[in-house]
């Protein structure tokens, strides 16, 4: 038997609490779509634990996670929730886990959501977003020009190569679209590189 929670209210429905109830004896607890936004938080005894991206299932310590398919990731905001929460006592390095199928979110995609916002804000039209990165990264996903966690972390010959044309391909479009916004691709590129090792052992290949 599986138990789904599903917001109705565009956030702020207190699903991270109904899962954290309903996790108190489930095997498996998987996020399937959003990112890192404004989250929740769960209170344990006297500790708080904030969760933004990943599952809030790590809080038993008995429950497998999945950051599924339908989540897109931002992976340095990947590696900090997972570190803070680390700091709190929580074992989560052999029961979290990352679709490869998954989007990444870019820091380019940031910039985008906020320069997005403020081209609809001229006309009053704002969508108030968080700036994250969320809804354009989920547009290049639309599109079929995003890049998923397998680009990422293959092993197949010049898979690094094709990442890397992957990257600034997807850039320059929105280049084309927004004009030459900060983007500082080498950084971005030598970051990720970092990030492809460290992400390997979270990786489910689906």
């Amino acid at each position: 038997m599986a138990d789904v929670v599903l917001g109705s209210q565009w956030g702020d429905e207190g699903k991270g609490k109904l899962v954290d109830v309903l996790c108190d004896d489930i095997d498996v607890c998987a996020r399937c779509q959003g990112g890192n936004n404004a989250g929740h938080t769960i209170v344990v005894g006297d500790i708080k634990y904030d969760f933004h991206m990943l599952p809030s299932g790590l809080v038993n310590q008995k429950c497998q996670n999945l950051v599924g398919s339908g989540v897109v990731v931002h992976l340095p905001s990947f590696f900090e929730e997972l570190e803070n929460l680390e700091k709190k006592g929580l074992n989560c390095r052999d029961r979290l886990f990352l679709s490869s199928r998954a989007h990444l979110v870019f820091d380019f995609h940031q910039r985008v959501d906020k320069l997005r916002e403020a081209e609809l804000s001229g006309n009053n039209k704002a969508i108030g977003t968080t700036g994250k990165g969320i809804g354009p990264t989920y547009s290049t996903k639309a599109s079929r020009s995003g890049i998923r966690v397998h680009h990422l972390v293959s092993d197949e010959p010049d898979s690094w190569k094709e990442f890397e044309t992957r990257l600034r391909r997807l850039v320059d479009t929105r280049f084309k679209r927004y004009g030459e916004f900060d983007c500082d691709i080498e950084t971005e590129l030598a970051r990720y590189k970092e990030l492809r090792e460290k992400i390997k052992p979270f990786v489910l290949m689906l």
